[in-house]
């Protein structure tokens, strides 16, 4: 066991009502130092975040025995109890203090039963002969499941909420990184074929196969020297799965060596596993029709915009210069491509939010956060104020048009959202007064239903780290639109009720890729294309929207959706 050292935290509102002087007395490990708010700085541009603190605490079990009865609101007294002996493990530390910071914490606080101590909750689920991790995701399951139910998910509505093992790099502000090759590859066949093909739809940015100069669109060909990749269809289902699992299990490997098409080129490529930073940026351009200007950006999530020096990261003179260029070229209308874009910070948020909004939203409410009562007092204190919109650009956008897919979540939902308040004043059901279009897949169309639509995540979260070992993110603050526009749990519905294919065999940003066609059509023509059962008709009508009869079987390895993630300044 750890020597530890006491100290005790306000329980104003506290996570659990104490009934008695018998209490969970919260921890610190010694030497941790804690992190004075007063001294941080000043909030800039609107971008919040929490720093993590690296408060390493846990839960020992105090027992003292009164009659004396106490309230929920009482303040613990600042001195320290005496030392107690603990004969609780860390593993069960961990589980009472996830227990303890998810009651503090969770959006749902008030649904969460009480337990007095805590330990009589977590021991009845605790298991000895496993890892920490499982029993804290166990601890956490056990929680979440008592959040109301959502018929939507047809189970506990925080399907959010989660926990990871705690990072030790020492900043709150660092670089996105992820593990693995960046491929994202999807199974489809052209005209109807019989024969299947597993595709790149996303080589993210600052991968490995990104790096490589693998790219969306590519067929992948060769895995280590084996060509047989080819997936018999029949009735739209994959009759084999050899070929599946070979690209699984070499995305899996240490290294490996893949063969992709190009344009009846192909190209070899050997590849080591890595971990690499995000380069969120996916493509980005203006095109010109008919005398107008169009500008285009696509965006695979939201990364940080400045370091915890203050500096400005490469993701955020990148998004400035794509601005400068959309300004120069007097762009009227925009298309932002967010049909890959699984969510994550959000000041990175805001900042994107600021260049799109127009001249109407500027310096009015972007958006408002719901918390429970714990939020709004004590160390959490102004956190959670309304952010406004401050503009970066002199654009003022004619019209925005959203290409969404089924994993469009979290940051790029709460873009969407605090922008729909002044594109579509009237609401999103109103075609005629509408500046803002929402484009969905066929993937995004959610069980019984029929119009595509977003993840569904309106939920925010911030970390609490739990003895240097793991990382609670607890969905903690709801998102609310300048309209009171919320609880998109079940996504953000597209205003355009017809799904278009994401057409994974041309690349971000070429203008005959079936979606952002649709958004050049109605950009040029204030309609959408005249759609038809049979793909030649269509096809034949709008010559320069090429489908090539491409036909998305099944999305191999989608994206997770992330955390919406907020850290204190």
């Amino acid at each position: 066991m750890d020597k530890v050292s006491y100290f005790e935290l306000r329980s104003a509102s506290a996570a659990f009502e104490w009934t008695s002087v018998q209490k969970e007395t919260i921890h610190a490990i010694d030497n941790i130092t804690r992190h004075d708010d007063d001294n941080k700085n000043q909030h800039n541009n609107q971008e919040y975040r929490f720093t993590q603190k690296y408060i390493t605490i846990f839960l020992a079990l105090f027992v003292a025995i009164s009659s004396i009865v106490t309230s929920c609101s009482k303040e613990i007294e600042p001195t320290e109890p005496p030392v107690v002996p603990s004969t609780r493990s860390t593993e069960q530390l961990v589980a009472d203090s996830i227990c303890y910071y998810y009651k503090e914490q969770s959006y749902w606080s008030s649904a969460i039963a009480t337990a007095n101590p805590i330990s009589s909750f977590t021991d009845r689920f605790f298991v000895s002969n496993v890892d920490l991790m499982t029993n804290a995701r166990l601890a956490l399951s056990q929680l979440v499941a008592q959040t109301p139910v959502h018929a939507g998910y047809n189970g506990a509505i925080d399907r959010f909420s989660y926990v990871a093992e705690a990072s030790l790099s020492g900043s709150s502000l660092r670089a996105d990184r992820e593990d693995g090759y960046g491929i994202y590859e999807t199974l489809a066949r052209i005209n109807n074929d019989t024969i299947g093909h597993i595709y790149i739809s996303l080589a993210e940015g600052g991968s490995p196969a990104a790096r490589a100069g693998i790219r969306r669109g590519d067929k992948i060909t060769g895995i280590n020297n084996n060509r047989n990749l080819q997936v018999p269809i029949v009735g739209g289902v994959a009759q084999n799965q050899t070929a599946i699992l070979l690209v699984r299990q070499a995305l899996e490997s240490p290294a490996f060596t893949i063969e992709v098409e190009r344009e009846g080129v192909t190209y070899r490529h050997n590849l080591q596993y890595d971990n690499y930073e995000i380069d969120p940026l996916i493509a980005d351009t203006i095109y010109t029709i008919q005398g107008r200007s169009i500008g285009y950006f696509g965006l695979s999530s939201f990364e940080q915009t400045r370091t915890s020096g203050n500096i400005g990261t490469a993701f955020r003179s990148r998004l400035d210069a794509i601005f400068s260029r959309f300004n120069a070229a007097q762009v009227q209308d925009i298309i932002v491509d967010f049909r890959y874009n699984i969510g994550g910070y959000v000041h990175a948020a805001e900042y994107v939010a600021n260049h799109l909004i127009n001249n109407e939203g500027d310096r009015r409410l972007m958006y408002k956060s719901d918390t429970n009562p714990n939020l709004r007092q004590g160390r959490y204190a102004g956190e959670f104020d309304d952010v406004n919109f401050l503009k970066n650009t002199t654009l003022n956008p004619r019209k925005l048009y959203f290409l969404v897919g089924n994993n469009t979540a979290s940051a790029s939902e709460l873009v969407i959202s605090a922008l729909m308040a002044y594109y579509n004043p009237n609401g999103n059901d109103d075609a005629g007064s509408r500046r803002m279009e929402i484009i969905g897949t066929p993937s995004a169309v959610k069980p019984g239903t029929n119009i595509p639509s977003t993840y569904g995540k309106p939920m925010g979260f911030f970390p609490q780290t739990i003895m240097n070992r793991v990382d609670l993110w607890a969905a903690s603050f709801k998102i609310i639109n300048a309209r009171n526009y919320t609880d998109y749990f079940n996504g953000i519905p597209a205003t355009y009720p017809i799904p278009v294919q994401d057409n994974i065999l041309y690349n971000f940003g070429d203008p005959r890729e079936s979606m952002i066609y649709t958004a050049l059509y109605h950009s040029v023509n204030n309609s959408y294309p005249i759609t038809s059962a049979s793909t030649a008709a269509r096809s034949a009508r709008n010559p320069s929207m090429s489908t090539n009869g491409v036909e998305i079987v099944k999305e191999l390895h989608p994206r997770s959706p992330r955390e919406l993630k907020k850290y204190k300044q």
